[in-house]
């Protein structure tokens, strides 16, 4: 199992949703997964983040391009295009990746125009990636 952090901006939440549950056993497993903003960036850009232990192949499952899932029948479920829209935003992140030159890639920053899928200690990915707990009462 490869533990897993996503990082999803606030814009972009449904179509994550959509990208999870084409790669979930069932909807319930996933239709909830974005549904709480708890992350801000310094620029109080909004975040959802969701942690969990992945089944192996679920990151090269991830990396393919999404199809509906054998549960989702008539009616749909899943949204597919909403996925694919997803899936185009993704940007993932390994501790220990390394550059050209054998140097380590540093964790990519949370923005509004990515999703990350980021490995390893879920705190310390989300600290990495730039985001901090939203304080009650921020607008």
């Amino acid at each position: 199992m490869t533990q897993i952090t996503m990082i999803v901006p606030e814009a972009h939440r449904a179509d994550a949703t959509a990208l999870v549950m084409a790669l979930g056993a069932s909807v319930a497993d996933w239709q909830d997964a974005f549904a709480n903003v708890t992350q801000q960036d310094a620029d109080g850009g909004r975040y959802a983040v969701a942690c969990w232990d992945a089944r192996d192949g679920w990151l090269a499952d991830a990396a393919e391009d999404p199809e509906r899932p054998d549960w989702d029948v008539e009616p749909f479920e899943v949204n597919i295009a909403g996925a694919e829209r997803a899936r185009a935003l993704v940007r993932e992140h390994e501790p220990g990746d390394l550059d050209g030159a054998g140097e380590p890639v540093p964790v990519p920053q949370a923005s509004a125009s990515v999703i990350l899928i980021l490995l390893g200690n879920p705190e310390a990915m989300v600290a990495a990636a730039g985001l901090m707990r939203v304080v009650e009462g921020d607008t």
